[in-house]
């Protein structure tokens, strides 16, 4: 018996192939979590295959993506790279100076879609501030970022017992270069399975605690009887 929601399944399936098509993507993944338990509640993927009629379809699309792809996360790190801030000590109104958009570390440059001055940690996340991010991690040290990085469960698989499941890519702190901090502050040079990034994510939902994704609710025998339960 699995965790899936029959009908969140169906919705998920439904929106995501609406927006595959809209936006002439090669692929998507959609997943819903209950952050309380880790328990899934939709994993839907597109393009999708019919596992009764299997031969019709080329191989590509028979990988669970969702575990077995990694990519980079992008903007959603930078939510990990203010928890990080805020154990720390900082308070979510603390500001950091942006540089007006341009910023240079070492002979690279980065830049932000908008120019800003003083931005909290609040607007470095609402207004998804590369500069805000990397001026978080100069601040806090790269061995934090790593730290808090690990324990939301990044660089490493999360065991919940689907088969060839990725751990990602999280290169250890001490092998960073200036602009490795950086860009790992805001989702680049750091790569993620979609499992992972949900799981990371219900932490902020879920009090700080990082469940073990759950797919399986139970083991039945023949005769309905319940040899095994997962909670």
């Amino acid at each position: 018996v699995l965790t899936i929601d029959k009908k969140i399944q169906f919705l998920s399936e439904q929106t995501l192939e609406r927006t595959v098509k809209t936006h002439r993507a090669k692929s998507g993944i959609a997943l819903v979590m209950r952050p309380q338990t880790g328990e899934f509640l939709s994993i839907a993927h597109y393009p999708k295959f019919n596992p009764n009629n299997f031969q019709t379809y080329g191989k590509e699309i028979f990988r669970n993506r969702a575990v077995t792809d990694a990519f980079e996360p992008g903007s959603a790190m930078k939510v990990f790279t203010a928890a990080a801030a805020l154990e720390k000590g900082f308070a979510p109104k603390s500001i950091f100076f942006c540089e007006n958009g341009t910023y240079k570390i070492g002979s690279f440059t980065i830049h932000d879609t908008h120019p800003h001055d003083w931005l909290s940690i609040n607007q470095i996340i609402k207004f998804s501030s590369n500069i805000g991010a990397a001026k978080i991690v100069e601040t806090i040290g790269d061995k934090a970022l790593y730290n808090y990085l690990v324990a939301f469960g990044f660089g490493d698989k999360t065991r919940m017992g689907s088969p060839g499941e990725t751990s990602g890519s999280l290169i250890p702190y001490r092998k960073w270069s200036k602009i490795d901090a950086g860009a790992i502050s805001f989702g680049q040079g750091i790569s993620v399975s979609a499992v992972q990034l949900i799981s990371a994510i219900s932490v902020i939902a879920n009090g700080g605690r990082l469940m073990k994704p759950m797919l399986i609710k139970k083991i039945i025998s023949k005769k309905g009887k319940n040899l095994k339960e997962y909670h």
